[in-house]
């Protein structure tokens, strides 16, 4: 056999392996004649159907965030303007009671449209068969277009966490698999971690395959666990991305959308509470430095003030002195000294 002979064969046997090829491909130009159904959403315009995050720290308020979601899908109602689609709704609470249900749904006074809602309070692990749980109950429902997961962490086996980012990666194809086969919505909550991020979808608990393997990452983020307000960032793959100032009412115990002015009032609030609570807890009630420096050390405490620059913080510092002084007993100084904007500040009582 020469030697051309040998690699027309060897060619040949290419061409019969690539045959048997398990990739599934489409051509662009059959791609862009397909007639594809428009894209269907849970809640219009800012939750479509898919596999979605719902993070935030320890009692921020995402199980009753995602509580109002699911009455909102449910009886067909609103959330901030926005019109849910109402269908069925699988609600797994692996952390509740039923007399915590009773008693949470009670006091969100959702009465009609609650037959919609099919609760669980027990399941297995992704590893230990909740994957054909879910899809079997999904099966026998064909009217669910919601499926809540409260909290990721009680699915999730412990095989995905020898590799985390590969296990992440896995687990959430499972989930996103799911959504995509049944047409619906996966929304499922999870924790954020500690620490300083870049941004508020990197504070995901879990690697950046976690994130990074879904349809759009919901954040709900306070400054403090005792505030009633608190911010919510969307990111999704589909959408527009969208952030939203919410206030938490404790009668109705619902997530209301503030209004421009009162984000704006928020914000300016939060960044003199940050200065103040600051400078209390200084030796002797006294600071001084450059902006750059304070700023450093305000943006560990305070989230809102991460996305400052050094000279946005010194102007919105200096806008602000007689705010500080007449109603907080801050007073601030302003001086050049060795070629450098020093900054001092005080507290003193107000009179």
């Amino acid at each position: 056999m020469n030697e051309l002979t040998a690699n027309m064969k060897t060619e040949e046997a290419i061409k019969e392996k690539i045959k048997e090829s398990r990739f599934e491909s489409i051509n662009g130009k059959d791609l862009m004649e397909m007639d594809l159904p428009p894209l269907h959403y849970t809640i219009s315009t800012i939750l479509p159907h898919g596999f979605f995050i719902l993070a935030g720290g320890a009692k921020v308020g995402k199980s009753w965030l995602a509580e109002q979601i699911s009455y909102a899908v449910a009886s067909g109602g609103q959330i901030w303007g926005y019109q849910a689609i109402q269908s069925e709704v699988l609600y797994l609470g692996l952390e509740d009671t039923v007399t915590r249900l009773q008693s949470r749904f009670e006091m969100l006074e959702a009465y009609e449209g609650m037959e919609n809602i099919h609760f669980v309070l027990k399941a297995n692990s992704i590893t230990s068969g909740v994957e054909e749980d879910i899809r079997d109950y999904l099966t026998l429902h064909p009217n669910i277009k919601l499926v809540v997961i409260d909290t990721l962490q009680h699915i999730r086996g412990n095989e995905f966490v020898k590799n985390i980012y590969a296990g992440d990666v896995e687990f959430t194809n499972i989930l996103r698999q799911i959504s995509m086969e049944f047409d619906l919505t996966i929304l499922a909550l999870t924790h954020t971690n500690k620490g300083k991020h870049d941004d508020d979808i990197s504070k995901i608990s879990g690697s950046e395959g976690m994130a990074g393997g879904t349809d759009g990452n919901w954040v709900l983020t306070k400054s403090k666990r005792t505030d009633t307000r608190a911010n919510l960032t969307i990111s999704n793959r589909d959408t527009e991305a969208f952030e939203f100032a919410l206030e938490f009412d404790k009668e109705s115990c619902r997530w209301n959308k503030l209004t421009r002015d009162e984000s704006v009032v928020n914000e300016k609030e939060r960044f003199l509470h940050a200065i103040v609570n600051f400078v209390k807890a200084e030796e002797a009630h006294h600071w001084e430095g450059t902006a750059t420096e304070l700023l450093t050390i305000l943006q560990a405490r305070e989230p809102i003030l991460v996305s400052y620059s050094a000279a946005v913080f010194s102007k919105s510092l200096k806008a602000a002195q007689d705010s500080l002084r007449e109603i907080y007993g801050v007073s601030y100084v302003s001086a050049f000294h060795n070629k450098k904007k020093w900054i001092t500040l005080d507290y003193i009582e107000v009179k």
